[in-house]
C-alpha cells in the first residue's frame, strides 16, 4: 500500500551551485580566496549575524581583493559564541550603502531588494567553525568522556526510512558488517513513539521527564550536569528562530512577536540552558526566506544549489571534527525536518547527504551517535487514509552507532544488551537512561515519576523484557501502541459497556463543539457536523484504587466530500467510579487541521468534521437533520415531548444514553429530566435541567450498569419547563 505513495518521479534536485570564494584555515587565520570573475558588474557583500540583534549585517566590498584582505578582521568583530563560523556572500548590482542591518528578511532570492538593495546575481554560505575559539573556551576533556551526537530526523517512521533512504541504509549495513570498522551499529526495530509530536519525545529524550508538556522544555538539568563534566552543548536545526517552531518554541519565546525583544529573550534562554553554539540554526531564517517559506514543511528548501539539510549536516560535521581534534567532549543535537511535509517522497532528498555524513561518522573515535526520529509522518495521504499508515505515525526508528571501545565502559553485558534489545519494545526513555549512564549522570531510578513505568536503570544497556507491553511505557495521551492488537476476547456485555462509554465520549465532545458554535450568542457560519460514531477499537482498561480508567479509540463518519477510505478517529480516556463517569482526556488521531477551511469560525479545528459542499445556511440544520442516523449501528427510539422537542433513547444490554433534539428553527426549549435509577452509574444525577436552542441537539447523559445487569433500571420522565422564541 505504501509503495504507491513513495514510488514516483525522480528525487528532486537543487539548481547549480555557484562558488564566489573559497575559504581555508591556516595558521589560526581564515584565508579567503575569491574568484576573479565571481561578481562581474557588481559588488560583493558579506552578511554576518549580529550578536546583539540576531539580524544580518551586510558589508560591501567593491573588489574581491579588498574582501580577501579584510575578511578575517570582519569575522573576528562579528563572531561570538552563539553564531560561530557562518557568513553569507552575495554578488549584487546597485546595492544600498553598507553596513546595512536586516532584522527580518522577506521572501525572495534572485531579484528582490529585501536587505542590501539591488539584484542578487549569486549567493553563497560559508561555514567555518573556529578551532582557536573552541580551544580557548573550555578545559580539556578526559579519555573517559564520550562524545554524544544526536541526529533527530523529524516525522519519518521506521518503515518509511527503509522505503526511502537506500544509500544511507547500505552505509549503515556496511559499517555493521565490516569487521575492520571501529563502530557497532544497532538497529532497533520496535521503537515506540511516546506521542506523534516532536516536543513530548524530545522532552523525554533530553530530560527523562514525561509529565504533561511544560511551556519550556526541561533540558536545563541535563545540560548543566554535562557542563559540570566539561561538555559543550551544540544545537543545530533547520528552523528559523524568528518563527514559532524549533528551539524558539522549546525555550518559550515563540509567542514574542517583536523580533528585537525575541532575540534578547532567545539568547538569554540559550545561555540559561547552557547551549554554547547554534551557528547552523541561525542561518535558517535567511535560507528559508530565500525560498519564500517560514519553515521547512511544504517544499524542498534549496540555497545556492544545495539542500538546506546539507548546510546543517556540514556544520555538524565540521564542529565534530574540531572537537575530535582538540579532544574536547561535546553533546551535539541536530534536528532535520525535511520529512515533516505532506509528501511521502520529500525525505528522499536527504539520502545522499545523510550517507555522506554517515561516512564521516565511521571515522570518529570515542563518539556515540544516536540516529532517530520522533514519530512517523502525520501529514501524508498514506497516514491519513490507510490503517497501516496510521500506525506508522507511532513507529519511530532508532540506530545507535557506538565505538567498539564502548565495552570498556559498559562491559560485555552492556554490548550484549544493546544487541539483544534490538527487537524489544522501547521508547526514548530507554535512550535517555542509556545516555545518563554513558556520561556518568546521576540515576533517576528512584524518582517518583518512574514508579509506574517499566524501565532498566541503564536503559538500552540492560536487558529489556520481551514481555514488555505499551501499558507499562511512558506514553502521552493520544499515543497508539505499535504492537499487534491481541485478538478481541471480550464478551457481548463488555462490548456493550464500551459502546455506552464511547457514546458518552462522543456526546461530551459534540456538546463542546455545539457550545463553541454558539459562542457569541448567534449561529456562526461554517459546517461542522455532529460526530456520528461507527466503531471502537484498542480498548484498554486499568483498575486503580478507587476508579477504573478505560482508554479507547473511537471512529466517526467523515465529512464530505472526504469520503471513505478517509479515517476519522478520536482517542478518549474515561474514568468510572462507584458514583460517577467522567472524561479525563480526549484528542483527535488524524491529519489535524484537515477541515480547517470549512469549520465553524469558533470551533476548534481539531474536533471539527465538516461538509465542504454544504453552505452555511444548510449547515445550521445538519445537527437536527442527522439524528435518525444509527449510532454504533444502533437506531434511536424517538420519544416526542412537544412539537419542537424529541428525546432520543438508545438502550443496550448494559445501559442507555439519552439525547435531545430541538426540531424548531427559532424556538429555545427548556426542560427537566426526572426519574429514578437502580444499579447504574450515570454521567448526570437526576433531576437535571437543560436548555436546547433551535435546530440543535444535546447529549443528555449515559447510564452504565454497576452490578446485576438484569436488575438495572432507569425510569425517567421529561417535564417541559418553557419554550421561547429567539431571533437568529
Amino acid at each position: 500500500m505504501a509503495d504507491k505513495y513513495t514510488n514516483g518521479p525522480e528525487t528532486p534536485k537543487c539548481g547549480p551551485n555557484t562558488e564566489l570564494c573559497t575559504l581555508n584555515f591556516k595558521d589560526k587565520e581564515h584565508n579567503l580566496q575569491c574568484h576573479k570573475d565571481a561578481c562581474p558588474g557588481g559588488v560583493l557583500l558579506v552578511g554576518t549575524i549580529s550578536p546583539n540583534t540576531g539580524s544580518i549585517i551586510w558589508n560591501r566590498y567593491d573588489t574581491a581583493r579588498t574582501l580577501e584582505e579584510r575578511f578575517q578582521k570582519l569575522i573576528d568583530q562579528r563572531d561570538t559564541s552563539v553564531n560561530i563560523g557562518v557568513a553569507f556572500l552575495e554578488c549584487r548590482v546597485n546595492p544600498l550603502p553598507t553596513p546595512y542591518e536586516v532584522n527580518k528578511t522577506t521572501c525572495g532570492s534572485r531579484d528582490d531588494s529585501f536587505h542590501a538593495g539591488g539584484a542578487v546575481h549569486a549567493q553563497q554560505l560559508l561555514i567555518f567553525p573556529n578551532l582557536t575559539k573552541i580551544i580557548g573556551r573550555i578545559a580539556g576533556g578526559t579519555e573517559t568522556n564520550l562524545n554524544i551526537n544526536i541526529l533527530w530526523i523529524d516525522s519519518v517512521s521506521h518503515s518509511h526510512l527503509f522505503r526511502t533512504l537506500p544509500l544511507s541504509l547500505r552505509q549503515l549495513q556496511r559499517m555493521d558488517e565490516d569487521m575492520q570498522q571501529k563502530q557497532y551499529v544497532f538497529n532497533f526495530d520496535r521503537m515506540q513513539s511516546v506521542k506523534p509530536s516532536t516536543h513530548e519525545n524530545l522532552q523525554v529524550l533530553l530530560s527523562g521527564q514525561f509529565f504533561e508538556l511544560p511551556r519550556i522544555l526541561p533540558f536545563r538539568q541535563t545540560f548543566e550536569s554535562l557542563k559540570r563534566k566539561v561538555y559543550d552543548i551544540i544545537w543545530n536545526e533547520d528552523m528559523c528562530w524568528q518563527e514559532e517552531w524549533g528551539l524558539a518554541r522549546y525555550v518559550g519565546v515563540s509567542n514574542e512577536t517583536l523580533t528585537s525583544t525575541r532575540w534578547v529573550k532567545f539568547e538569554k534562554m540559550m545561555s540559561s540552558l547552557t547551549i554554547d553554539y547554534s551557528g547552523a540554526s541561525l542561518t535558517s531564517c535567511k535560507i528559508l526566506r530565500s525560498n519564500c517559506e517560514r519553515g521547512p514543511f511544504h517544499k524542498n528548501i534549496c540555497y545556492n544549489g544545495r539542500f538546506h539539510h546539507w548546510y546543517v549536516l556540514e556544520y555538524a560535521k565540521q564542529m565534530q571534527s574540531l572537537y575530535q581534534d582538540a579532544n574536547k567532549p561535546y553533546l551535539q543535537y541536530t534536528e532535520i525536518n525535511v520529512g515533516h511535509t505532506g509528501y511521502e517522497q520529500t525525505i528522499k532528498t536527504l539520502d545522499e547527504n545523510l550517507e555522506a555524513y554517515l561516512r564521516y561518522i565511521e571515522t570518529e573515535d570515542n563518539t556515540v551517535t544516536i540516529l532517530l526520529s520522533d514519530h512517523g509522518n502525520r501529514y501524508t495521504q498514506y497516514s491519513m487514509t490507510d490503517e497501516e499508515g496510521f500506525i506508522e505515525q507511532f513507529h519511530s526508528f532508532l540506530f545507535v552507532i557506538a565505538p567498539k571501545s564502548l565495552g570498556d565502559l559498559v562491559g560485555i553485558s552492556g554490548i550484549h544488551s544493546l544487541a539483544g534489545n534490538q527487537d524489544k519494545l522501547i521508547t526514548v526513555l530507554d535512550v535517555h537512561l542509556m545516555l545518563r549512564y554513558l556520561v556518568n549522570m546521576s540515576s533517576i531510578a528512584d524518582s517518583p515519576h518512574m514508579s509506574d513505568v517499566d524501565f532498566q536503570p541503564r536503559g538500552l544497556l540492560d536487558p529489556i523484557s520481551s514481555e514488555r507491553t505499551c501499558s507499562s511505557l511512558p506514553l502521552f495521551r493520544g499515543a497508539e501502541c505499535i504492537c499487534e492488537t491481541v485478538p478481541d476476547t471480550t464478551t457481548d456485555s463488555q462490548i456493550s459497556d464500551n459502546l455506552i462509554l464511547a457514546e458518552f465520549g462522543l456526546g461530551y465532545l459534540n456538546n463542546k463543539i455545539q457550545s463553541q458554535t454558539e459562542l457569541g450568542g448567534g449561529i456562526t457560519e461554517g459546517s461542522c457536523r455532529k460526530l456520528i460514531g461507527t466503531a471502537i477499537s484498542d480498548v484498554e482498561t486499568r483498575v486503580m484504587t478507587n476508579k477504573t480508567e478505560v482508554r479507547m479509540r473511537i471512529y466517526t463518519e467523515p465529512g464530505k466530500p472526504f469520503l471513505n477510505p478517509d479515517v476519522i478517529s478520536f482517542s478518549f480516556n474515561i474514568f468510572l467510579s462507584s458514583n460517577q463517569v467522567s472524561v479525563g482526556w480526549y484528542g483527535p488521531i488524524r491529519f489535524y487541521g484537515k477541515y480547517r477551511a470549512c469549520r465553524n469560525r469558533n470551533v476548534n479545528h481539531l474536533y471539527c468534521v465538516c461538509d465542504t459542499d454544504t453552505d452555511s445556511m444548510m449547515a445550521n440544520h445538519t445537527v437536527a437533520m442527522e439524528n435518525n442516523k444509527k449510532i454504533f449501528n444502533l437506531t434511536s427510539t424517538n420519544r416526542i415531548v412537544s412539537r419542537c422537542l424529541t428525546i432520543l433513547e438508545r438502550r443496550r444490554e448494559s445501559g442507555m444514553v439519552l439525547e435531545a433534539v430541538n426540531l424548531c428553527h427559532n424556538v429555545t426549549v427548556e426542560f427537566e429530566v426526572r426519574g429514578i435509577t437502580k444499579h447504574v452509574v450515570g454521567t448526570c444525577e437526576l433531576p437535571v435541567r437543560y436548555v436546547v436552542r433551535g435546530h440543535r441537539s444535546l447529549f443528555l447523559g449515559a447510564f452504565l450498569t454497576m452490578g446485576d445487569r438484569e436488575e438495572w433500571l432507569v425510569d425517567y420522565s421529561i417535564v417541559l419547563v418553557k419554550s421561547s422564541l429567539f431571533s437568529t
